[in-house]
């Protein structure tokens, strides 16, 4: 028995090591502490240990001088680069307006969160830096985490897509804390957000400070419109309960302010008409305050312009397009809303719902002129034009091909009738070779012993990385015809495919 135990014992500190431990980092920014698995990791940068990882950072292509500014500036707390997958992991906790303004949202109401989510998906949160968020919605943690915010982005860098990724954020502790899974290369999918959740499972909170004095509660249920043609609106929002509510309102052509007043109700409800006096430019500041309570403000911008058809545009294509392209945004009752897409492929669509929202077909690469024109009658037309040019990832070119390429029989292969067409064939790598522009492979569909049987020449660009004997599938483009001299002088002619790929087993 006691043999038993010894051996099992030893069993165990033998299989110890093989278990990978992971690593514990805990910031003072936000009082919480995440793990992070070593192995998944080429190198993880902080705050501490930038110094002693100059000469990576610069080996990556980055300046060291800007990744210290960048770290100290967009509070980031940890970096983690897994190049293998092409994603980088990055914590941040910023105190920033929304973290001033909320502090905690676990302890907010429900209109202040849904506030913040709503800021997400509407373009009005990070969307000056770049971020256009597809998904916002909340989801809560067991044990101290709580409340977190799911999403699903893109970010673009002078107009052109730099990465895609999901992130993990919530304000806790006057901290606007943020978990994000960077994608770079391919579009981030399920396997980056399943990553992302198990290291969300690993978040803790050391510390959990009490809430401060906020300033006063001041959401908006009708805000002032960026455009009209009416000289009066309805601005109606909710505060405190009796919370003196001004509304100042300022033309940029003039130093005359108008002044409205309302006393939120015992539900916090507050409601102003504005009349505006002349066409212009106006902005229009909302303040709240209570005595005992911090007052709280926000800042609106309208134009005025009689007949002017006022349109609202939220989500608009950029100058890269992918394949979510979406148009939508909101105008008058009983306008129509039409888009024209000219370019790979051309359609028109129309809508005369006052809220609009168009899926744009960008399945095509190529350069597209996408145009929205807005019509009513008696009014000043509108219309929005924009460029955009739609490149495939290599992996939506994979995928593509892979869906759009056809089995041909050996026979088939030459006919005229089927040059240009995608081609998808198994068979063997018989030779390869390489001359001053080109690889040539020798690929066979059968192959009998070391016989070679129904012989085809595939032509690449670029190094196909396959070796002779490689068993495969090959996807290509069906050409004309390959010559080849024989030993005996003859010239003899096969099938031609101009090459793409070779999946090898």
């Amino acid at each position: 028995m006691r043999k038993v135990l010894l051996f099992a014992v030893l069993m165990l500190v033998l299989l110890l090591p093989c278990v990978a431990l992971a690593d514990t980092y805990t910031f003072s920014e936000g009082y919480f502490s995440i793990e992070l698995d070593p192995d998944d990791y080429d190198k993880v940068l902080t705050p501490y240990n930038l110094s002693a990882n100059q000469e990576w950072i610069e080996s990556q292509g980055d300046d060291y001088q800007i990744t210290v500014n960048s770290f100290q500036n967009e509070g980031i707390l940890l970096k983690a680069y897994d190049n293998k997958n092409g994603r980088i992991f990055v914590v941040t906790a910023l105190q920033n307006w929304d973290a001033q303004q909320y502090f905690d949202l676990n302890e907010q109401d429900d209109d202040m969160r849904k506030e913040f989510r709503q800021s997400h998906t509407n373009g009005t949160a990070y969307g000056v830096l770049g971020y256009s968020y597809s998904k916002a919605a909340w989801q809560k943690y067991s044990n101290d985490v709580l409340r977190f915010l799911h999403t699903k982005y893109s970010l673009k860098e002078n107009g052109t897509v730099t990465c895609t990724g999901y992130q993990r954020r919530t304000i806790r502790n006057g901290y606007t804390i943020t978990l994000d899974m960077q994608v770079y290369g391919d579009k981030a999918g399920s396997s980056d957000e399943k990553v992302l959740q198990e290291i969300m499972k690993s978040l803790r909170f050391t510390r959990i400070l009490p809430m401060p004095e906020l300033p006063i509660k001041l959401n908006f249920t009708s805000s002032p419109p960026k455009e009209t043609s009416e000289e009066t609106f309805t601005i109606k929002g909710v505060s405190a309960k009796k919370a003196q509510i001004t509304a100042t309102v300022m033309s940029f052509g003039s130093s005359t302010a108008q002044t409205y007043n309302d006393t939120a109700s015992s539900s916090g409800a507050f409601s102003f008409k504005v009349k505006l006096p002349s066409q212009g430019v106006y902005t229009i500041t909302v303040t709240a305050e209570k005595e005992g309570s911090i007052a709280a403000q926000r800042m609106f911008s309208v134009t005025y312009q009689k007949g002017m058809l006022a349109v609202q545009l939220d989500v608009g294509p950029g100058e890269t397009l992918t394949d979510e392209t979406i148009i939508s945004g909101s105008t008058e009752k009983g306008a129509t809303t039409q888009v024209s897409v000219t370019g790979p492929i051309d359609y028109t669509k129309s809508t005369t719902s006052q809220d609009f929202s168009f899926k744009i077909d960008t399945s095509a690469e190529g350069q597209y002129t996408i145009i929205l024109k807005v019509t009513k009658k008696g009014m000043n037309e509108r219309m929005f034009t924009f460029s955009s040019t739609r490149s495939y990832t290599d992996t939506e070119r994979t995928a593509k091909l892979k869906t759009e390429a056809k089995s041909l029989s050996y026979q088939n292969l030459s006919k005229s009738a089927n040059k240009g067409k995608l081609v998808e064939l198994k068979g063997f790598v018989a030779e390869v070779k390489q001359n001053s522009t080109e690889w040539v492979v020798k690929y066979a569909l059968d192959k009998s012993g070391d016989n070679y049987k129904e012989i085809c020449y595939v032509i690449f660009t670029e190094d196909p990385a396959v070796s002779a004997g490689d068993e495969g599938v090959l996807f290509g483009m069906a050409s004309e015809t390959y010559s080849v001299l024989t030993e005996g002088g003859e010239i003899k002619m096969y099938p031609r495919i101009e090459g793409y790929f070779i999946e090898t087993k």
